[in-house]
């Protein structure tokens, strides 16, 4: 079979080549999967680079998430059958979705609603998880006000889709190209980033809670903003890295804390609850989320590439947002 590989560290995607190499072995508590799509998020391209205190397999599979069918079912897995159509999101110290066929913990897995198709869901496993993982941690009341950040992004608009299902009033910034898509999954408020400035639009203790994706100036803009609460996933927690599988060295946790000190000064002085967000792989959680949009899914145009056209082409930081399609 044939699967993207990461041949050496390296700078952006730039060692990332299709190879050909042996399926994978079913074993006990996983599936083996045929896969259908992967998104290339961000976070694939930083964990080619390497990671601090991971270790990589040989060969090591690139991607973190994507959706699939089941081909096999290891022994004790009781949750899924052959047949299945599932949707998953890995840890980082166990990535490897970027080839024809994987195999998988059952634990990680989603089944994937009936009106969601398959190719589709593999565009929003990581987005979602991540989305659904930090409203929850908000504990938001129906009828209350959040404003997200990049609300037309990958993670932005799964986290529209989150929040109107939980009842929120909605308010996104965004680009004036996506105001369509935001308008039909029911964004109740936009604000053009291009033109606006969103700490001017917006009044002091206006909103109740901040979904942020983006950091620095705009993070410390909504901590002033003054809601209850602020969820970033630019905010570093490293209490939470372990969620995505992932032990930092001693230095590197006291590096993070002291970047990040900045950040939690400022939530003192505005009486602001500041949360990191670190998504790991939890299947449990990610069935409620794609169970939870299912009730009015928005699917979304995305570009795709096919294995041949990463072979030819190989990969680069502009590819970050496309659709592997198998």
């Amino acid at each position: 079979m044939q699967a993207i590989i990461r041949t050496k560290a390296g700078k952006e995607f730039s060692t990332m080549k299709v190879q050909n190499i042996e399926s994978p072995k079913t074993q006990s508590g996983e599936l083996k999967v045929k896969m259908v799509s992967s998104r290339i998020n961000s976070v694939d391209m930083d964990l080619m680079k390497g990671f601090p205190s991971l270790k990589y397999k040989n060969p090591q599979i690139g991607g973190i998430d994507g959706s699939g069918i089941v081909l096999e079912v290891g022994k004790n897995v009781t949750d899924f059958s052959v047949g299945d159509n599932v949707i998953f999101y890995r840890l980082f110290s166990d990535i490897g979705t970027w080839a024809e066929e994987i195999t998988i913990p059952a634990n990680y897995c989603a089944k994937i609603p009936s009106n969601i198709e398959v190719k589709d869901a593999g565009t929003i496993a990581l987005p979602l998880l991540t989305a659904y993982d930090s409203l929850i941690q908000l504990n938001p009341k129906k009828g209350e006000k959040i404003l997200i950040h990049g609300v037309g992004g990958g993670v932005g608009f799964q986290a529209l889709q989150v929040a109107k299902q939980m009842g929120l009033f909605v308010i996104g910034t965004g680009s004036q190209s996506d105001k369509a898509v935001l308008d039909k999954a029911g964004l109740d408020q936009f604000i053009d980033y291009k033109t606006q400035d969103f700490s001017h639009v917006l009044k002091i203790k206006e909103v109740d809670y901040v979904f942020d994706v983006l950091g620095d100036d705009i993070l410390k803009k909504s901590i002033a903003l003054q809601p209850k609460k602020v969820v970033s996933v630019k905010f570093v927690d490293t209490s939470n890295m372990h969620k995505a599988g992932v032990n930092l060295p001693g230095i590197m946790k006291w590096l993070m804390k002291l970047m990040m000190g900045k950040f939690v000064k400022l939530a003192q002085r505005n009486k602001v609850e500041l949360i990191g967000q670190v998504t790991g792989a939890n299947g449990k959680m990610l069935q409620k989320a794609v169970d939870l949009i299912s009730v009015n899914y928005i699917s979304r145009d995305f570009k795709s590439l096919s294995l041949t056209d990463i072979s030819t082409n190989g990969l680069t930081k502009n590819d970050v947002g496309k659709v592997i399609v198998f």
